[in-house]
């Protein structure tokens, strides 16, 4: 749907809000890590995938230009758009539907924000 369809002249900031959520068009899932200790210090990390399925976006970023100028990893390639309710830090890795899986990078704050973006690169 067009999103001058969906606004249908109106720009307030519910309206703005529901718009951004259309061109979340993929599924993703939180995965999140744990650690069983080796007793010599180290230890393997064990990948486990959340039940509850995110809408998500993912973009890859070209040219080597940053996220808004603020590109925090050198690594990053990919920027992942999720709802600002999902809870996602870099200690987690974000697994897309047919897509494949993220190690996130950097989760950059900004104020009252609608949507969250992720830093990330493909694993």
């Amino acid at each position: 749907m067009p999103t001058t369809t969906f606004l249908n002249g109106r720009t307030d900031y519910t309206t703005l809000r529901g718009g951004a959520f259309v061109m979340l068009s993929e599924i993703g899932y939180i995965v999140s890590g744990s650690v069983t200790s080796d007793q010599g210090g180290g230890g393997t990390i064990t990948w486990s995938q959340g039940g509850t399925a995110v809408p998500c976006r993912v973009d890859a970023m070209g040219g080597g230009e940053a996220l808004m100028g603020a590109k925090i990893s050198e690594q990053t390639t990919h920027v992942i758009t999720v709802p600002a309710s999902a809870v996602v830090t870099p200690a987690n890795r974000f697994a897309i539907t047919n897509r494949g899986t993220f190690e996130i990078t950097a989760v950059p704050e900004q104020t009252a924000q609608f949507l969250q973006t992720l830093e990330a690169v493909q694993i």
